[in-house]
């Protein structure tokens, strides 16, 4: 994992369950195998990556950290400069890895931005963010629970069920009372291989479930289009879910700032119709970061005040893609914005298990549990009440 390149700087943060994922990436660095076991021994559960550090800057940080009390596995020759550049697994108590970013700063070779950076990622590691819903504040320290209201008749879990507005709004009602705080409501399937809807046909669809339970209830609006989320915003639509992050439509930003509302970017690669093509990454966690970093500086620049950022579980994924981003929710939460994790019914699990899309409670069950264990905000779900269990059972357990 070194790199002769002048590319960017990049730090992130990891979540070990166990020393073997750990072991393996500082092998993948570099480090000694001798060292390897020595910092294994020493592993915590949170760590923080930083890619492309300078040789020199590595000698540093590595030096800086072991005089805190904490530890920074680099590739093993940077400490005669015979490679130009090395990834870096810092790990230790918070103290200490606060204490390193102290150091850091002020010094030359990227240390000083470094050292902010490492800062300003920690600082998302103890502080909960929040979400304002129609004049409500919500304070995510635990999941909130975004119940799925699909008023349409193709798609993948409940196509057809929901697609009369009479049903659609028993839905919706009965969504809120099992204890979802949002109800998304979504007029075009955005499933692998579906085709693209009309604005016109989309409103039509979501119109009748907005304008009744909107000016009561927050409601979320899926949809990509900014004729649909303006429509919605005037019927009182309390936050919007764009699946294309604004690359479809930019105006969708623009309401959103423009009403106040709290806009969702969706990574996705390629479209509905082809993203499932053979999708590949050469580091899926990364890509996924940076894409929903950048568009989430996009949405913010155009005066967007409340962003909330989503991986995209099944957008443009493979079995192996879905399982890591839902692994290093960490590195998306320490962007700074709340994460929402959409792993619901979807076909990873199907993968996994041999169920079809109406026996996966219970794999939907433990992927939302692993994603609020990692600090998963937002939980996109089918099934609310079974999921607002789990959560108060896992919860309790904990503070037990």
């Amino acid at each position: 994992m070194t790199d002769d390149s002048d590319g960017p700087l990049s730090v992130r943060s990891l979540n070990f369950d166990s020393p073997v994922p750990a072991r393996e990436l500082m092998a993948a660095i570099g480090v000694h195998p001798r060292g390897v076991d020595i910092m294994a021994a020493k592993l915590t559960a949170r760590a923080i990556y930083v890619k492309n550090v300078k040789a020199v800057a590595a000698n540093i940080l590595k030096q800086e950290a072991l005089s805190a009390g904490a530890e920074a596995a680099v590739h093993r020759h940077v400490i005669n400069c015979r490679v130009a550049r090395s990834d870096a697994l810092l790990f230790g108590t918070a103290a200490a890895l606060e204490d390193v970013a102290r150091k850091l700063v002020g010094q030359d070779f990227g240390l000083d931005a470094l050292g902010k950076e490492i800062s300003r990622v920690l600082a998302t590691w103890y502080a909960a963010p929040s979400l304002e819903l129609k004049g409500r504040t919500y304070r995510l320290n635990a999941p909130l629970i975004v119940g799925i209201l699909n008023v349409t008749p193709d798609s993948f879990s409940d196509g057809g069920e929901f697609d009369a507005p009479r049903a659609a709004i028993a839905r919706a009602r009965e969504l809120l009372e099992q204890g979802a705080a949002v109800v998304d409501v979504g007029g075009e399937s955005t499933r692998p291989g579906a085709a693209y809807v009309s604005a016109e046909e989309e409103l039509s669809r979501v119109m009748p479930v907005v304008e009744v339970l909107a000016p009561e209830h927050p409601v979320s609006v899926d949809t990509r289009k900014a004729a649909v989320a303006r429509k919605c915003a005037e019927a009182g639509a309390a936050m919007i879910n764009d699946v294309s992050a604004g690359r479809d439509e930019p105006a969708v930003a623009e309401v959103c700032a423009e009403f106040g509302l709290p806009y969702v970017v969706m990574h996705m690669k390629g479209t509905p119709a082809d993203m499932q093509q053979d999708p590949r990454y050469d580091d899926v966690v990364g890509e996924v970061r940076g894409f929903l970093a950048e568009r989430a500086a996009w949405a913010k620049a155009r005066g967007v005040e409340q962003i909330i950022v989503d991986p995209g579980i099944g957008f443009g994924k493979t079995l192996e893609h879905n399982l890591a981003l839902i692994n290093n929710v960490p590195a998306l939460a320490d962007l700074g914005y709340p994460v929402m994790v959409g792993h619901s019914r979807k076909s990873f699990i199907g993968k996994l298990t041999g169920a079809e899309v109406d026996g996966r409670l219970a794999g939907s069950l433990a992927a939302a549990l692993v994603a609020a264990r990692r600090g998963a905000h937002i939980l996109r779900v089918h099934d609310v009440a079974a999921t607002a269990q789990a959560l108060a059972v896992d919860a309790a357990v904990t503070r037990a």
